[in-house]
């Protein structure tokens, strides 16, 4: 059972990932980038409604979802692109362990240019890698977050992270005369 969820895990964790593309620029020293404020509110409601239309349960915002994507709009923000080598399936695992959070599926949408919340939705509703993501049924949470820059393309960076917490395992799932044994 551990195997199949954690196989299952990663299996919807790398479809979630496909549809973000940009130019790739490296790293820039010495750009002022400042956390933006993402309108969290108006976002969760957004992304609600949409699910709404479309017959899913709504969403609910995690403070550690928010960590994750903060710190992914930074790095964005960094390299003035969004590409980078941390935009996998792998990578956003990493980065979710690494905030504590204990994932069953997840995905994340990673966005640039736009000035607010509505246009980075639609944006990523209109595309359609990014909308199967906003509308996965095996999500419950969502973090989002932007990073401004002051200089280069894209000026505004925005990431969109959307997950569900593992449940904790139980006696059941442990076949008979065998030990549980965490996840790592």
């Amino acid at each position: 059972m551990h195997l199949n969820l954690k196989t299952t895990a990663a299996a919807l964790l790398a479809a979630s990932l496909a549809g973000c593309v940009g130019s790739a620029t490296g790293t820039t020293q010495d750009t002022q980038i400042t956390h933006a404020g993402s309108d969290r509110s108006e976002a969760l409601r957004q992304v609600n409604a949409w699910r709404a239309q479309h017959s899913l349960p709504a969403l609910e915002l995690n403070s550690q979802l928010e960590a994750v994507s903060q710190d992914m709009a930074d790095h964005l923000a960094s390299r003035d692109s969004l590409q980078t080598p941390r935009h996998s399936g792998s990578s956003l695992a990493s980065r979710l362990r690494e905030k504590g959070y204990q994932y069953a599926a997840a995905g994340e949408n990673l966005g640039a240019g736009q000035s607010n919340v509505t246009d980075v939705i639609n944006g990523w509703k209109n595309s359609r890698g990014h909308n199967r993501n906003l509308l996965n049924r095996n999500v419950t949470q969502m973090g989002i977050a932007r990073t401004r820059r002051a200089d280069g393309t894209y000026h505004n960076f925005w990431v969109i992270t959307l997950a569900s917490p593992r449940p904790p395992a139980t006696e059941t799932d442990v076949p008979a005369g065998m030990m549980p044994v965490p996840f790592l």
